[in-house]
Formats: structure tokens, sequence, C-alpha cells
């Protein structure tokens, strides 16, 4: 299993991996922690040792032990507790990995931007964000007029709260190798649950602080030449209902998925990534999908009703609401031929019991920050 913020191949030549949440509890329910907080500079020595930290923490989320799933996903995937059998295909869950990008007609080894440059992809992008003396990557995406969704994991290290959080935060979306058409933007705050950002999030047993139900956060960026991010690229809609989509499928609670990401680990990490399959939930508060990507596409946002509305003009489907983020990418698990991927469901849940928890955290960076919502 494996969190999917890596760091940044420029600067970093070690894989690291992983995820990181923030929720409430009891008294705290609903509440949420910003970062970076101010406070002293590190010294040479405190920015290596957690950069070090923060790798090694990573580095924690890529597993391939099956008795760190769940016993449905076990089940599902034909995995005993323990054992080191594989399921047939990819995980007895279908699923496609291919570039979201397209190749030039006439230059098989050439590539093109298109269509990533256009809305809908164009709302997600690659996210760089610096701890201590390393700068790391994971995927976001524009969900408010100012506001990018993206795993908890990828701005900050769970459970060490003020200590945890990333200095600092970038985002370039629709980047495409060395092209950013749209230019770097920078965060100004980052948002986190409070039980991930102490470290008591409710968590599969088998996997502390890797599978757990609050690895969400939203970022604040700042506005570039005077315009809000969400003018110049778009953006997608997060569910307001957390049952939007599912129906009973072979058994399960199922919902069409799309995934974009930035992955880098068996991928050059400089190209969007797209996997379509079908998720089904899962405890702690978790979505399962089939998935090729690894470190570096955390945080990118799964989408349901991805795409543009067709011309149909007659009464709309139940569920027609596009491009609607219902989780971003949490954590990986690999064996073999056996590849899924999970992420924490943007939902009510142990912690979040009023409402859901990207709403709360969409609620108090738009509460501190509301020329940007």
């Amino acid at each position: 299993m494996f969190n999917l913020k890596i760091p940044n191949r420029i600067t970093v030549n070690a894989v690291a991996l992983s995820f990181f949440i923030i929720a409430t509890t009891g008294a705290y329910a609903n509440e949420n922690k910003a970062g970076p907080p101010e406070g002293p500079e590190m010294s040479i020595e405190k920015a290596a040792l957690k950069a070090e930290r923060t790798r090694k923490s990573l580095e924690k989320r890529f597993f391939s032990d099956p008795a760190k799933l769940s016993e449905k996903v076990r089940s599902i995937l034909g995995l005993p507790a323990g054992a080191n059998q594989e399921a047939f295909g990819e995980g007895n869950h279908p699923f496609t990995t291919k570039r979201a990008s397209s190749l030039y007609a006439l230059d098989p080894e050439g590539s093109s931007i298109d269509p990533v440059d256009k809305f809908p992809w164009s709302s997600t992008g690659k996210l760089f964000m610096k701890f201590g003396n390393d700068t790391f990557v994971c995927t976001a995406s524009v969900i408010e007029k100012g506001l990018l969704v993206t795993a908890a994991h990828c701005v900050h290290n769970f459970g060490e709260k003020d200590n945890g959080f990333a200095e600092s935060v970038t985002f370039e979306p629709a980047r495409h190798e060395s092209s950013k058409p749209f230019g770097t933007w920078v965060a100004k705050q980052w948002w986190v649950p409070k039980v991930y950002w102490d470290g008591t999030d409710v968590c599969l047993a088998e996997a502390p602080g890797i599978v757990c139900e609050n690895d969400v956060a939203v970022i604040v960026v700042e506005k570039l030449e005077g315009k809000l991010i969400a003018d110049v690229v778009g953006k997608y809609g997060f569910i307001k209902n957390p049952e939007f989509g599912y129906a009973r499928f072979l058994n399960q609670k199922s919902a069409q998925i799309t995934q974009l990401g930035y992955p880098a680990n068996d991928f050059p990490g400089d190209k969007m990534i797209r996997t379509d399959s079908v998720g089904y939930q899962d405890a702690p508060f978790n979505v399962i999908i089939g998935s090729n990507q690894t470190g570096g596409s955390s945080g990118g946002p799964w989408l349901q009703n991805f795409g543009v509305k067709t011309s149909y003009t007659g009464p709309p489907p139940t569920d027609d609401e596009s491009n609607q983020v219902s989780a971003t990418t949490s954590w990986g698990f690999t064996l073999g031929t056996v590849k899924v991927q999970g992420a924490s469901r943007f939902s009510k849940n142990t912690t979040y019991t009023t409402k859901t928890n990207i709403q709360s955290l969409v609620d108090s960076a738009c509460g501190a920050n509301p020329d940007y919502c």
C-alpha cells in the first residue's frame, strides 16, 4: 500500500509516499486547523530532519501486505490475510489508466497538451510542497473561486500538530512536461482536519495513519495577476450528498469514478494521467478503485460525471451534476498484478457528524478568506 505524496524528482532522488489527515472529535467536532503557522525559522539541521521524517512517513504508505487491507477488500481481491496469493487480472477490479493528453498524429513519441489545458482537465494540476529541505509533489484540483482540494497528507505530516505543516505550497494547473499554461499559483493557507493534525483520526487498525477517514485538505491560493484561479481554469463541484452516484452493483455500494493525477513512480510525473474504474465503499469511510497510478497522484480528484454535458435537451437523468469531486487519492496497494487505490470519502463520519468533512473544511477556509469563495 502506498501513500501518494512523493519528492519532487528535480530536487529529491528517493521516492517517498505518504498521506495525512486531520479531523475533530468530541467537543472539537468539525474543527479544522490552518497552516502554515508562524514560528521561528528552522535551523539547517531541523529542516533536514523534517524532510527525512516526511520521506519516511511517506514510505510507510507504500505496502503490499494483504494483512493491512480490510477484510472486505481482501475478500474482493482474493487475498486472504497474510497470504501471498495474487488475484486474477488487476485484482478482480477492472480499470484503465492512460495519459490524459494526446499524441501527435505523425509523431508517436511526441506529445500534445491537448485537451489538458481545456476544462474540465484544466482544473487539475501538479502541487509542490516544501517540507524542511526538500520539495515533494502531489496533485490538487480547483473547487471554489480560490480554493483547491487535495489530500491532507500532501500538506501535513499526520499527527505532528503545528510541526507537521508544509512550509510552502505552489500549484501549476494543467502542467504538461515543462509547460505551465496557466502559470504558478502560490498558496496562502491550507486547512486540514484537526484529527489529522493531532493524529486522532479513525484509521484501519492494521494500517494506522494510512487508511483513515479524513485524509482531505483545502488550500487557499493567492490571486495571480489580479485574477482568482477558478476564473482562469474553471472549477469542479464537490458532492453535497455523500451517496451521490452510488448504487448497488455486484452486491457493493458502487459508483463510476474518474481519477486524475501526476504519478511519478512508474510514470515520468510530468504529464496528467487518467484512470477510470468502478469504486466501492469500504471502512473506515473509504472508497476503493482499481488503478495503476502511483506516488505523486496523491490528492488528485476522484470525479463523478466527468466531462461536458451532452446536447440532449430533455429532462436530465438522475445525478446529472457534472464534474463532482467525491474523494481525493490517499493510499495504494500493489502486489503483483493486484493494483488498487483508496481515498477518504467526502462524507459525514465518526468525526464530522453535522456536516461532511469537505464541507467543514471549505466553510473554515471560506470563513477566513471570504473573497476567495
